[in-house]
């Protein structure tokens, strides 16, 4: 083989010698009565604790609050400052995503960026999660008349999904998709009650399906691997858990869960016969880290280092793109080989018209690295001479040269190959 091939491996990895796995979650809970019904942030620590995780849980739900109305509330903005987030939860008052787009826009995502601008720049590793909230039992009566849309439970469910989904793409924010859980389970599961008795606030059951979507959310893990079923019967957790490892954990980038993640990947160049650059094309990355044939890591503070390679056979460049605990990694391969014969070579390489009256082109095998031509007269004197060469046709121009046979030779690191050149 002579050529580079690139090749590109991606996973997941935690580095133990660049970032330690927390053992504790911290998540902060920003919403009303909906969040504080029956508890949600208690049972989300509760459902993580039978799994063998743990989540640490803070809340500021005052009844009827906007988002508009925490950014002006001293207690939320505090704890937002606070720092050290894992999460933080938005949750709009229940009804208002639903309004005419035109409205929602005014009044509520613009405070959901400004609520996500605070918590990002207090909060730098931490994940704003919208709480996707549901259509109320029987449609939004109080609103119905100037707004149709929302006279359905279906039709204020679409609205307020729609929105929601808007709101995280805006704001590059994760959602717990809550009302399509919510949906499924009421369509499916009719006799299960979700609601509280005024059609709107969650029943334990509804607070417990809200629960566990959360967890799978925060852990991007499967529900099923939980056995904490709060209050309600073990038959109608199993349902529900079940529901959501279908709609969450089975789609989470449905949800944007894990889509900001850092994504490592990396293109090689060669500058010469023995150097490459290595440029780093990794997405949503605050550090990088690169280590060849397994060597020690190096931290890149550019997009582009140099690397140098001696001995033949294949190679591997490891790179990793990491942002606070989450991590990347890619791997890049490439041959430095000599298996070919010099006759093979010999008749790889082809130079054309030969003979020739004027120009010529002479072409080079793919991956005949930083190869390098010069062309000789009779009498041993360089006539022409080209470095550093990538491209596989290089044309020459001839029509100044007197007639005769030339030399050309072509090299690099590992090979030189002869060819004849006649000029008529």
């Amino acid at each position: 083989m002579w050529h580079m091939k690139a090749t590109f491996g991606l996973f997941l990895l935690t580095l133990p010698f660049l970032l330690q796995a927390q053992a504790t979650k911290r998540a902060l809970f920003i919403g009303n009565s909906y969040t504080y019904y029956n508890s949600l942030p208690e049972i989300v620590s509760d459902i993580a604790q039978s799994a063998g995780d743990t989540l640490i849980v803070f809340s500021s739900t005052p009844g009827g609050y906007t988002l508009a109305n925490h950014l002006s509330n001293t207690a939320t903005m505090n704890y937002i400052a606070q720092g050290g987030w894992d999460f933080v939860v938005l949750q709009e008052q229940s009804q208002m995503p639903a309004f005419p787009l035109a409205q929602v826009e005014a009044e509520t995502f613009p405070y959901a960026a400004q609520l996500n601008d605070s918590i990002l720049y207090h909060n730098p590793c931490a994940e704003t999660v919208l709480y996707m909230t549901w259509g109320r039992q029987n449609g939004d009566s109080q609103n119905c008349a100037n707004w149709p849309p929302v006279c359905t439970y279906e039709g204020m469910d679409d609205l307020l999904q729609e929105r929601y989904m808007m709101m995280a793409d805006l704001n590059e924010a994760l959602v717990s998709p809550v009302s399509a859980v919510w949906r499924n389970v009421r369509e499916l599961h009719p006799d299960i009650q979700l609601y509280a008795s005024d059609g709107s606030h969650p029943s334990p059951t509804g607070s417990y399906l809200a629960a566990m979507c959360f967890y799978t959310t925060f852990f991007r893990k499967s529900p099923l691997n939980t056995n904490y079923s709060y209050t309600i019967a073990d038959s109608t957790a199993n349902m529900i858990t079940q529901t959501v490892d279908e709609i969450v954990f089975q789609h989470l980038n449905d949800w944007y869960i894990g889509a900001y993640d850092p994504q490592a990947s990396g293109e090689l160049t060669w500058t010469n016969a023995n150097d490459l650059q290595l440029t780093n094309t990794s997405a949503n990355a605050t550090e990088s880290y690169y280590a060849l044939d397994g060597g020690d890591f190096t931290a890149m503070f550019n997009d582009n280092v140099s690397i140098t390679v001696s001995e033949l056979g294949t190679h591997i460049i490891t790179l990793i793109a990491a942002h606070c605990e989450i991590a990347d990694t890619a791997f890049i391969t490439f041959d430095i080989a000599s298996s070919i014969s010099e006759s093979a070579l010999q008749d790889a390489i082809s130079i054309f018209p030969n003979p020739t009256h004027g120009n010529t082109c002479i072409v080079i095998p793919e991956g005949f690295h930083q190869s390098e031509i010069s062309i000789f007269q009779s009498t041993g004197k360089i006539i022409l001479q080209k470095t550093q060469l990538c491209n596989r046709q290089h044309y020459i121009d001839c029509n100044s040269w007197p007639a005769g046979v030339y030399t050309v030779r072509i090299s690099n690191a590992f090979h030189t190959v002869f060819k004849r050149l006649v000029i008529e």
